[in-house]
């Protein structure tokens, strides 16, 4: 298993908006939008996660996207550690809770959106700005530093927090997240055999 770093397009997609009630968050309506995406060129770079580690995942019936995007996530908080950049160069795949799969008691799975079996960060300039193929070589200790980070927050919500999982500039506001999924993730891409390319 190495890392992986390719061009990319970047596309965003507005479905529209929810009117949403002030202090209970309670969603009054939605509101449709007709416009048309919006796309660039940029560079990524990702890890598969073994097929092995989704069926673990799912077998203890935890949400693999939520997993996924904690992980992702994590990775981003740390980066600047070893990497000279700021929140606002890289981003992640954030899984919409309106599009991951729901797991229902008779093992039913709804999903609108294939989730792909990696960890991926992108630049999130036009044309890249070479902070991920800089990523690249240090995916590893970037991964190890990201599941420590996870292991030694003392933070109690399934969902992280700021310290640890969560990020500010998350296009899906840090629904969908899932701390100790996030941790079995990292822990089986980093014991699962590694090769720099």
């Amino acid at each position: 298993m190495a890392a992986q770093a390719h061009t990319c397009t970047v596309t965003t997609t507005w479905f529209g908006f929810f009117r949403i009630l002030r202090g209970s968050n309670e969603i009054l309506d939605d509101s449709p939008l007709s416009l048309p995406p919006y796309s660039f060129e940029s560079k990524a770079v990702w890890i598969q996660v073994p097929t092995s580690i989704k069926e673990k995942v799912e077998s203890q019936k935890l949400s693999f996207p939520a997993g996924l995007h904690a992980a992702a996530h994590a990775v981003l908080n740390v980066v600047p550690l070893f990497i000279l950049c700021n929140s606002a160069d890289l981003a992640s795949d954030c899984a919409n809770p309106r599009e991951i799969p729901l797991v229902l008691a008779d093992g039913i799975v709804f999903r609108r959106r294939q989730v792909h079996e990696r960890i991926l960060l992108y630049d999130k300039h036009p044309g890249g700005s070479g902070i991920s193929a800089q990523v690249q070589p240090r995916f590893r200790e970037i991964l190890v530093a990201a599941l420590e980070l996870l292991k030694t927050c003392h933070c109690c919500e399934e969902s992280g927090c700021p310290s640890c999982d969560q990020i500010l500039s998350c296009r899906e506001y840090n629904e969908c997240l899932h701390k100790n999924c996030a941790i079995i993730i990292l822990e089986g891409v980093i014991t699962s055999g590694w090769s720099q390319s």
